[in-house]
């Protein structure tokens, strides 16, 4: 169990220039659950986040992925930052950094070419 943490943020405001959040997230003493659900760049969140844990959300009700990733975290005392995001693109995103090499997929790109584009990439 974690001990060392006194508290988990929920972070679902967001600032308008989203480099900012990094000065909020550099706290040791707190741990943040960024809850980017109907955020509308959360691919730019994040590539500024990096957060430990990403959750694609895609039925659960905000308070209940909130719960969960609350729990997840409690259980690890490693994961400081997660994020949940309903993005797909988002999650492929995140899927592709964890690679040996990074993957370049653009935001304009149709969720359904992801996985052919990246095999492309792989082969080459």
């Amino acid at each position: 169990m974690k001990s060392n943490k006194k508290y988990i943020v929920i972070i679902n405001k967001f600032p308008k220039t989203l480099y900012t959040i990094t000065e909020t997230l550099k706290d040791e003493n707190v741990d943040f659950i960024i809850d980017a659900s109907d955020f509308l760049q959360p691919v730019d969140l994040l590539n500024i986040a990096h957060p430990d844990l990403l959750l694609l959300n895609l039925k659960l009700p905000s308070t209940e992925a909130i719960k969960l990733m609350g729990l997840e975290m409690q259980d690890n005392m490693y994961l400081n930052e997660s994020m949940i995001t309903s993005c797909l693109q988002a999650y492929y995103v995140s899927l592709c950094s964890t690679f040996y090499s990074n993957y370049k997929i653009s935001n304009q790109q149709e969720l359904e070419s992801i996985p052919g584009e990246i095999a492309m990439q792989q082969l080459n």
